[in-house]
């Protein structure tokens, strides 16, 4: 089979100061990759944009290796197998892992994905389209999963805050929440989001931070008992708010920081203690790769209620490779509606 005699990269050109721009980035060709003994070749169809990415452009981590200058940027790709010398993968399957920001990666066929290990797995298109894999049936949808249901355990009539509503985790884990009986509110950062997850989704209601005169009003007057729990995507402010109207025994799972991640310098942090006791709150630090031998449970789960049409998603697409960095930022800045992608069908 012939290939195009480039391989386009997105490489970390340097590190950002606070929110990055797209010169931290630059676009390389490279040759095509061969698949070696007891490897397969992959060509992208969809590449990921996540929160978690941000950390990792920066010198230190909060956990697991961050890039070096030059280096591909990691992030998920969901892409078809054009030769393979693996027994186990045919030219033509398609397979998701950490396989990078560039139009073919190479794998050696292992399912060991933690952290940045190039692991893959075998995608089923039957079941959804191929980019679902990297969304709601990928790792976003295996952390709500997870993260809610396992962590948190809502029970029937409590009440859930979902920050980050608007976005892959978030929109899903508040759809979770909706099937166990609860009532949801999601707190986004514009009103389209907001018409988006109480309209199309079925939250019970919104809150758009950004507008928002008093959050802490506002989430009293949605949330006259008190927050059993919240799914915390976000951190920051929004998270400190939050924990001044818990209901006793309230659970708090931190997913993600995302308001932090492109500050310069850490902020000064409240002392929370005395919130936390008064509420009893369990808090819980949450890392999806934890949960990385159960992948497969929550997403035959999901796929269930996905044929049932209980549950919804939706994609934001970006078209090209060199589109990826404008996608990225975008989606740190929120500018994404549920999962933020980047379509590589021009190559």
């Amino acid at each position: 089979m012939a290939f195009p005699n480039r391989n386009r990269k997105v490489v970390l050109a340097r590190r950002p100061n606070g929110m990055p721009v797209e010169d931290d980035f630059r676009l390389v060709d490279d040759p095509v990759p061969e698949a070696g003994p007891g490897e397969l070749l992959v060509r992208a169809h969809y590449l990921s944009a996540d929160p978690f990415q941000r950390m990792r452009l920066d010198a230190g981590s909060g956990y697991g290796k961050t890039l070096d200058i030059g280096d591909v940027v990691k992030g998920r790709m969901v892409g078809e197998v054009v030769q393979s010398n693996h027994p186990k993968y045919e030219t033509g399957d398609f397979v998701e892992g950490m396989l990078g920001w560039q139009t073919y990666a190479v794998s050696d066929g292992s399912i060991e994905r933690a952290e940045y290990a190039p692991g893959i797995t075998k995608v089923d298109a039957d079941i959804a389209p191929v980019s679902a894999y990297l969304g709601i049936l990928g790792f976003p949808g295996v952390t709500a999963y997870f993260a809610l249901l396992e962590v948190c355990d809502p029970q029937p009539g409590e009440t859930v805050v979902v920050t980050g509503a608007g976005g892959a985790v978030g929109s899903l884990a508040g759809q979770l929440a909706k099937i166990r009986g609860c009532r949801v509110i999601g707190i986004a950062g514009s009103d389209e989001k907001l018409d988006h997850v109480t309209g199309e989704l079925g939250f019970d209601g919104g809150i758009n931070y950004r507008s928002s005169p008093d959050l802490l009003a506002d989430l009293r007057r949605l949330c006259p008992d008190r927050v059993n729990v919240h799914f915390d995507n976000v951190g920051g402010d929004i998270a400190h708010t939050i924990l001044h109207h818990l209901a006793r025994d309230a659970r708090i799972v931190l997913v993600g920081n995302i308001s932090q991640n492109n500050l310069p310098e850490t902020p000064f942090r409240p002392d929370v203690t005395g919130l936390l006791m008064t509420a009893r709150a369990m808090t819980k630090g949450f890392i999806v790769y934890d949960y990385e031998d159960r992948a497969d449970e929550a997403r035959k789960a999901i796929a269930g209620w996905l044929a049932e049409g209980k549950i919804r998603y939706r994609e934001t697409i970006a078209d090209g490779i060199d589109q990826a960095p404008a996608a990225f930022i975008s989606m740190l800045q929120g500018g994404n509606i549920g999962k933020q992608l980047i379509r590589l069908d021009d190559i």
